[in-house]
């Protein structure tokens, strides 16, 4: 028998212990993303960009919707970040009109201070910033740097020249230690947002179409070191091999960009039996972002800058693109978008000379808003 004394208490105790549940709701894990995150992937590698322009997306992304700014920060032509463990830092560069340069490589790069202004910016807007670090191919960037600081023979030790993609990183052990202590060094300059995600890159790197044991290994080791942070890893769709599939971390979320890497004729061919399509690793349980870079690649030039040019890229995604059509313009839609967390538009510079931030950002303005809008009602 209950005693009258707990009777009366118990109304009140309710009352304090809802009052407690309210103060405390529980909390989602930060990293998780379900569908419809969607935003646009920027080279400031190729194409460095002031600070203030990179504001000026934040603002244009948020505006319009979108959920996060991915920054590509490593490639053939630079190592765009302060890192240590590159051996590249403030104090061993120098600082004109708001940017910051390599004193031997004439990199330029993001300072630690600014990569911080950033992210309090895209806080404000919320929007995440996803850093992406491009290996084991697409690192003479890094390779100039490890070199420019004294580190002649770890860039030696590290990388090798290969005929197709250039200056790669041996997929070993020495390489897997080298880039787990440069990203892990990198992830903690974007930890403090609520949804973390880090691009570990992958794309270009090998014509090897049997079982690659090697970069298994290296991607699940470098994607668990950036989980241990407590970020979601990201890749390219490149080494996802049909045939390895089981062997790869499913806590990888894919953003898939091209079937066959480009490659047309006989090479593209196998490509299609040897890669994974989307479907197929939506199947065998991956996440994947659309990418596609029929539609969806800005690529910066003085021609495709033409408002001419810009006023066809933009009609034809309009027209065609939806995130189920994953490859080229082919009819490869998808039926649902079950696994398709997200999709991006991306700008590349590739072949940006000395076109400036501002022409860049009026022109790609009207691609991007279309994106973020078409991706929205999807």
């Amino acid at each position: 028998m209950i005693h009258k004394f707990w009777l009366l208490l118990m109304p009140l105790i309710v009352l304090l212990m809802g009052c407690s549940m309210a103060a405390k709701p529980v909390a989602k894990k930060a990293s998780t993303v379900n569908r419809g995150f969607n935003g646009v992937t920027i080279d400031v590698s190729r194409h460095h960009y002031q600070v203030s322009t990179l504001v000026k997306f934040i603002r244009l992304v948020s505006d319009h919707h979108g959920n996060f700014i991915q920054l590509h920060l490593s490639d053939d032509k630079d190592f765009a970040i302060e890192n240590k463990a590159a051996g590249q830092t403030t104090r061993r560069a120098t600082k004109t009109a708001g940017v910051w340069r390599n004193k031997k490589s004439h990199q330029a790069f993001y300072s630690r201070g600014q990569i911080a202004y950033l992210l309090k910016d895209a806080k404000q807007h919320h929007i995440t910033l996803i850093p992406e670090i491009d290996t084991p191919a697409h690192v003479t960037g890094l390779v100039k740097t490890l070199r420019a600081s004294g580190q002649a023979k770890l860039a030696k030790q590290l990388s090798w020249q290969s005929k197709s993609y250039g200056d790669e990183l041996h997929l070993n052990a020495a390489s897997i230690a080298f880039v787990k202590r440069m990203d892990r060094e990198i992830a903690s300059e974007f930890a403090d947002q609520q949804i973390k995600r880090f691009h570990l890159g992958g794309d270009e790197f090998t014509d090897k179409l049997t079982k690659n044991t090697a970069y298994i290994n290296y991607l699940n080791a470098t994607s668990e070191n950036v989980e241990k942070l407590g970020f979601t890893p990201e890749a390219w769709n490149d080494g996802f091999l049909t045939n390895s599939l089981k062997d790869i971390n499913h806590d990888i979320q894919v953003t898939y960009w091209n079937w066959t890497a480009d490659q047309s004729g006989e090479l593209g061919k196998e490509r299609k039996k040897a890669w994974a399509s989307m479907p197929r690793l939506i199947h065998n349980g991956f996440k994947v972002f659309n990418y596609n870079d029929y539609y969806l690649y800005f690529n910066v030039s003085k021609a495709n800058l033409k408002p001419k040019s810009v006023a066809y890229m933009s009609k034809d995604m309009k027209q065609y693109w939806t995130p189920m059509l994953w490859h080229t313009d082919h009819q490869t839609k998808l039926k649902t978008r079950h696994g398709i967390v997200g999709s991006s538009a991306s700008i590349w510079s590739d072949a940006a000379g000395r076109i400036s931030d501002q022409q860049i950002y009026q022109a790609s303005t009207t691609f991007i808003e279309d994106f973020l809008k078409l991706a929205r009602k999807a």
